[in-house]
């Protein structure tokens, strides 16, 4: 058996940032040959960020691309590195040559004819520039991906490299999900060990399908698997990296953090053996450094709500971050869902970046404005308080012929909160800083929000949080302060009072909906698991209750695609996985 030593590079990609990516990539290379890396692995299309979408669609990101990877070639007494990337149909041979234009660029003999088709690719690079090619053999087609529509799969044979006698296989994401496809046939061709570059979104439990996948496809083909993943928030996506890697009998011997950079150092054992192209540099990997004591660091998994609350961080800091928003302003309301995404906020961008409004009108109570007050002073956040009496007034003034009256019940409801969405957009028109929305998943469901007003903003960063797992990531967030000796956050009292959006005396949320607890598990099986009314009343649901918040569910789709994006922590959010028309006849259960 012979032994490599492999850089996995769980890089924070940006998407069409070719300069910035190079040079992360190139900080990388730079890192593995300080510690004595024989080869560096980086995630499924590293080069241009996850996912690019249309802009593959576009000639000159096309050509970006081709500059970019050789740019990245140029580098000296460094590891040899797999890239992901793209490149034209017919990418067999390959090769890095000047433009007419005197500008360098990736060509190919038929360029001309394949310049509006591109493969999803894993590239080697070495001294001499691209070395081989691998092509992602099956392209996803389901929830967030859309493959198809971009990509053209790979066919013939298989790209096996030789690095330091050991037959490495190249594979990319979706190719070592499916038992007897592209991992099996490379084991079949000779390679001894597997390499995976992947772009695998975060979502609840993804983590151990992921190794329970690897598991079993270690032990079908008897090699082992360096699996690196991509780490970063791109939209509503957040990648959470945890790159890892499995012996042939599917143990796991390394894994890296999550939502953090990293570079993971793994020594894998395998057989040797001279299949594939050599992948040859001049760069001699140091002998003195064969056994850092960082090699093989497997990091322990965080819980669940630990592992969401940092994903709606990153998700956050990112969204901000890649998009150049450096400040960011909420309203603050004393109640649960305005007081997560507070905290959320400040651990993403820093106190001083964040900024609350409170904005009480006639129902809002005292208790609620303290708590407001109180959690700004606990995160130490600026908090200014506009009361809108006088404009609710005025509203009410102006409508008072048209409404005959004036406007009541749920319509002066709504107004307040349309009120205080154009406060805030004002003052992110006047400052620059993005509006963070707070409404949670529930909400957005059945429709309990105002369109144009509490849904008004750039980023909900618990769109996808359910009411019942908000209250758990306070209660998380309050703990980890408890830990380092700092002031819980949150105040009891924002814990404890009965959710309310207080736009009418003594208004309660459980009088508008069924109690969360009961909301929340029949509205996961209905949007997240795709249950029928029928089925969901046959595991002992009432049949009015389904029927009435299914149909809530259905007839809120015109909202809910008016909202911003917002991070993606379930297997299926509102937005790019569940796509369902807004007009619809469709009901079943009516």
């Amino acid at each position: 058996m012979a032994t490599l030593r492999l850089a996995l590079a769980q890089m924070n990609a940006v998407v069409g940032g070719f300069a910035q990516n190079v040079e992360t990539l190139g900080r990388f290379r730079a890192q593995g040959a300080l510690v004595g890396a024989d080869l560096v692995l980086t995630p499924e299309l590293s080069l241009m960020g996850y996912p690019p979408e249309d802009l593959l669609l576009k000639e000159g990101f096309i050509e970006a691309s081709a500059q970019a990877l050789f740019d990245l070639s140029k580098s000296d007494n460094v590891p040899p590195i797999l890239v992901g990337t793209v490149m034209p149909d017919g990418t067999n041979g390959v090769t890095l040559a000047p433009s007419s234009d005197g500008r360098d660029a990736v060509r190919t003999a038929d360029d001309e004819e394949h310049r509006s088709h591109v493969a999803n690719v894993l590239v080697a690079l070495g001294d001499a520039g691209v070395v081989a090619t691998a092509t992602k053999r099956l392209l996803p087609n389901y929830d967030v991906f859309d493959e198809r529509r971009y990509f053209h799969p790979g066919i013939g044979p298989q790209t096996i490299v030789n690095v330091r006698g050991i037959a490495v296989g190249l594979l990319v994401c979706e190719d070592v999900w499916t038992s007897h496809g592209p991992a099996a046939e490379l084991a079949a061709q000779g390679a001894t060990l597997l390499v995976v570059a992947n772009a695998s979104p975060y979502a609840r439990g993804r983590r151990e399908e992921r190794e329970a996948m690897l598991r079993e496809r270690a032990v079908e083909t008897n090699c082992p698997i360096a699996y690196v993943n991509l780490v970063g928030g791109q939209d509503e996506l957040v990648f959470d990296g945890q790159s890892m890697a499995v012996n042939a009998k599917g143990e796991v011997i390394a894994r890296a953090s999550a939502f953090s950079e990293e570079l993971l150092v793994c020594e894998l054992e395998a057989r040797e053996s001279t299949v594939g192209v050599p992948l040859e540099t001049l760069y001699a990997r140091s002998e003195s450094k064969a056994r850092a004591s960082h090699v093989n660091h497997l990091e322990e998994p965080l819980d669940e709500v630990h592992e969401i609350y940092e994903a709606l961080v990153m998700g956050t800091r990112d969204y901000l971050r890649k998009n150049g928003f450096r400040e960011a302003i909420l309203a603050v309301s004393g109640g649960v869902d305005s007081s997560l995404v507070a905290a959320i906020a400040v651990d993403a961008v820093g106190a001083r970046a964040v900024r609350g409004f409170s904005m009480p009108s006639r129902y809002s109570s005292e208790g609620s404005e303290e708590d407001a007050r109180e959690l700004a002073a606990r995160l130490d956040i600026d908090v200014t308080t506009l009361p809108i009496e006088d404009e609710h007034a005025v509203f009410t003034s102006s409508l008072a012929d048209v409404l005959l009256g004036g406007p009541v019940g749920l319509t002066d409801e709504n107004l307040q909160s349309r009120i205080r969405a154009v406060l805030m957009m004002a003052i992110s028109n006047a400052t620059g800083a993005i509006v963070l929305t707070t409404g949670n998943k529930s909400e957005m469901a059945v429709g309990y929000s105002t369109l144009y007003g509490d849904s008004a903003g750039g980023f909900a960063v618990i769109k996808d949080v359910p009411k019942t797992l908000v209250y758990q990531l306070c209660h998380y967030r309050n703990a980890l302060a408890r830990r380092v000796g700092d002031p819980e956050p949150i105040p009891l009292s924002v814990l404890e009072k009965p959710p309310s959006a207080e736009l009418r005396p003594g208004q309660r949320d459980d009088q508008s909906l069924p109690p969360y607890e009961v909301l929340d598990p029949l509205l996961e099986l209905y949007v997240e698991e795709d249950a029928t009314a029928e089925e969901i009343i046959a595991l002992g649901y009432d049949r009015a209750l389904v029927t009435r918040i299914t149909l809530l569910v259905d007839r809120s789709e015109y909202k809910r695609r008016q909202m911003p994006p917002g991070v993606r922590i379930s297997k299926k959010a509102f937005g790019r996985d569940r796509r369902m028309p807004i007009t619809n006849a469709f009901h079943p259960e009516d």
